[in-house]
C-alpha cells in the first residue's frame, strides 16, 4: 500500500489503543499510535516532510513496533526540521 488515500483512512479509522504522544519536542497531546503527532504540529511540518512520513508509513506498524527504515529516516528529518526551527526561533529570540 503505497498511496497515500488509504494510508489517510487507516489512520483515521485507529484508536487510542496506548499511551502515545504527539511527537513534536514537548508535546504532550496523546494521539492514536498510528498518528505522527496531533494536528497543530503535524501541519506545522512543511508538506514535503509530512508526504515522505505518508510515503514511508506503513499501516500497522505502529503495532509491530517494526517501522521501515525509510520511515526512520523520515521521522528523523521532521525532528531534524523541528529542532532547526527551534534552535532559529531561539536565536531571533535572543540576538
Amino acid at each position: 500500500m503505497s498511496a497515500v488515500g488509504p494510508k489517510v483512512a487507516y489512520v483515521k479509522r485507529q484508536a487510542q489503543t496506548r499511551n502515545h504522544t504527539c511527537h513534536w519536542p514537548g508535546c504532550t497531546q496523546q494521539v492514536p499510535p498510528a498518528m505522527w503527532g496531533c494536528r497543530p504540529h503535524w501541519y506545522s511540518l512543511p508538506l514535503a516532510l509530512r508526504t515522505r512520513i505518508w510515503k514511508t508509513f506503513a499501516p500497522g506498524q505502529e503495532k509491530t513496533g517494526l517501522p521501515s527504515r525509510e520511515y526512520v529516516a523520515a521521522a528523523k528529518a521532521a525532528q531534524d526540521w523541528i529542532q532547526d526551527q527551534l534552535a532559529s526561533a531561539s536565536k531571533g529570540a535572543n540576538p
